[in-house]
């Protein structure tokens, strides 16, 4: 009896023991997966989050909300709650019971500036003061998202890029569908060198309707000089694909110079200038030469005088399908870089000095948004507690 009882005594021991381990084997399981839920959901918000981004970078005239949830409304720039819903039905995502008071969202995402001494290093405290859109305009964002199952929250970052190339445009000092030099004097007006190494074509199209001559000026009196006027039928009637006209008004709203109809913008400068009507607005001087830039204007006409210098290029969309002057140049104005009209709308130049004088540089500041990336090396869990 004495044996048998010490027997039963060890085999109850070893069962006990054997039955704790695997409790705890389980209950480590259990945390584990729970664990694994919660950043499940984290991770395909930020992905949601990133996808939005993508959609519309956040510029001051449309900045992101400070904070996404399931309950966002679906017209802010917001993670799909509908298809992040279908994928947290199991038991893992009630949060009711967690005890904070009220329920712990499923999952949240918010979008922050990368400014403060932050675009390096991810600090809570500092990126969460930055505003939600692009404000230093590096083209540079930090995503965050947090995901909760059963009370346990994992929080994800990243940075995201914004992606730039150059439009590959006509490299031509002027190309329009006529042109004309209204001086009599001997000068030049039309400089199709300037500083650059190479002289650039004065293109014009001639495609009817168009003044006749098309190309109106006094060779022997060197007004477009290096003389490289000529007609070509076979230049694009309009520049830039619509691809790349979408490009350069996704970066020009990302550098908050992007200016809607009825809106005039107050200063010709800036890397990219969009402007979908210039119609009753006013030009004047804009960028320098060390930082030249582009101007794009949809529909409208664009009036230089006095002392206006212009750096960069200057592109006029016509959408009104003008055939008359689309870009007039007077008095001592000049343009330094190019000029290109869309359509049948010509440019009318003359003054005392130089009109138009090429500069090659201009090209390569004209770039566009080339979609949008994570940044390498960003992507990492946050430590509890931030």
């Amino acid at each position: 009896m004495i044996v048998a009882t010490i027997l039963i005594g060890v085999m109850m021991g070893l069962g006990l023991a054997t039955a704790s381990f695997v409790d705890g084997e389980q209950s480590q399981s259990g945390r584990e997966r729970v664990r694994e839920s919660a950043f499940n959901i984290a991770e395909s918000a930020l992905d949601g989050q990133v996808f939005q981004i993508t959609r519309a970078w956040p510029s001051a005239s449309a900045p992101y909300p400070a904070s996404c949830t399931p309950t966002s409304s679906p017209t802010l720039p917001c993670p799909d709650a509908a298809s992040l819903q279908a994928s947290a039905t199991t038991v893992d995502y009630n949060t009711g019971a967690c005890p904070a008071g009220s329920p712990a969202p499923v999952w949240t995402t918010s979008v922050r500036d990368d400014g403060g001494g932050a675009a390096n290093y991810y600090d809570a405290q500092v990126v969460n003061a930055q505003p939600t859109y692009d404000a230093n305009g590096n083209g540079r964002m930090w995503v965050r998202s947090s995901g909760t199952a059963r009370c346990i929250q994992r929080t994800l970052i990243t940075a995201v890029t914004r992606g730039e190339r150059v439009l590959n445009f006509p490299r031509n000092a002027v190309m329009a569908n006529w042109f004309e030099v209204t001086n009599n004097g001997r000068k030049v007006i039309i400089n199709t060198k300037g500083k650059s190494a190479q002289p650039a074509d004065a293109v014009a199209r001639c495609a009817p309707p168009v003044p006749s001559p098309c190309m109106k000026f006094d060779a022997a009196k060197g007004q477009v000089s290096p003389n490289t006027a000529n007609v070509s039928p076979g230049a694009p009637v309009t520049a830039l694909s619509p691809d790349d006209l979408a490009a350069l008004k996704a970066r020009a709203i990302s550098l908050n110079t992007y200016f809607p109809a009825g809106t005039c913008p107050p200063s010709l400068t800036g890397a990219a200038v969009y402007v979908e009507d210039f119609t009753g607005c006013s030009g004047g001087s804009g960028n320098s030469a060390a930082q030249p830039g582009s101007l794009y204007i949809a529909r409208g006409t664009l009036s230089l005088g006095g002392n206006a210098k212009y750096y960069g290029l200057v592109y006029m969309g016509n959408l009104q399908n003008s055939s008359g002057v689309v870009v007039s140049l007077g008095g001592t104005a000049a343009i330094i870089g190019a000029v290109v009209i869309d359509g049948p709308g010509g440019l009318s130049a003359g003054s005392s000095k130089a009109n138009v004088i090429y500069d090659s540089n201009v090209f390569d500041v004209v770039k566009g948004v080339d979609g949008v990336g994570l940044a390498p090396n960003t992507f990492r869990e946050l430590p509890r507690g931030q």
